[in-house]
């Protein structure tokens, strides 16, 4: 019984590390930093040449922690074909001490909060291919709709660098 879940597991372990080594080599996979809100670990990896996921872990101001994870989109509008334009959406949580804004029939306030928090991303960037190199550096805005504890808006911005070797 040890001797089958040994084997299953090498064959598992075997798999992974081929496909691993696949990604690898079509530089799909890419790791780096962001600066900003959240500033922290950047990844991304390209599905395709119009679509990829990314996703962030890092820190707020007033020690947030966040994670975030976006299904995106890229066109190249621009005549520089190493520019694209990307656009997406996808899910943040966040813990810790956090300020956003609160929309009322009364008005607009600013909450602070300390609860779990957990929010849709909509996503609007340019990424940029370094010639000659496994690098791209990206701007990003993104409006973030917090739909608990409390119905809010929130906004990221981030500047960041990603390496896929």
């Amino acid at each position: 019984m040890k001797a089958s879940r040994i084997v299953r597991l090498m064959t598992i372990l075997a798999l992974c590390s081929l496909v691993s080594s696949e990604i690898r080599a079509q530089r799909q996979l890419g790791f780096g930093f962001v600066f900003g809100e959240p500033t922290g670990i950047a990844w991304k990896y390209r599905i395709n040449q119009v679509n990829a996921v990314d996703g962030g872990i890092g820190f707020s101001p007033f020690d947030r922690f966040r994670i975030h994870l976006d299904y995106l989109w890229h066109s190249h509008p621009f005549d520089e074909q190493r520019l694209s334009l990307h656009y997406g959406v996808g899910p943040a949580i966040g813990f810790g001490r956090t300020d956003y804004f609160a929309i009322d029939r009364g008005g607009a306030y600013v909450l602070r909060n300390q609860e779990l928090g957990f929010g849709a991303r909509t996503v609007v960037g340019l990424t940029y291919m370094i010639p000659r190199s496994p690098i791209d550096l990206f701007l990003e805005v993104a409006p973030v709709f917090v739909l608990a504890p409390n119905a809010g808006l929130g906004f990221d911005v981030g500047l960041g660098i990603r390496a896929y070797p």
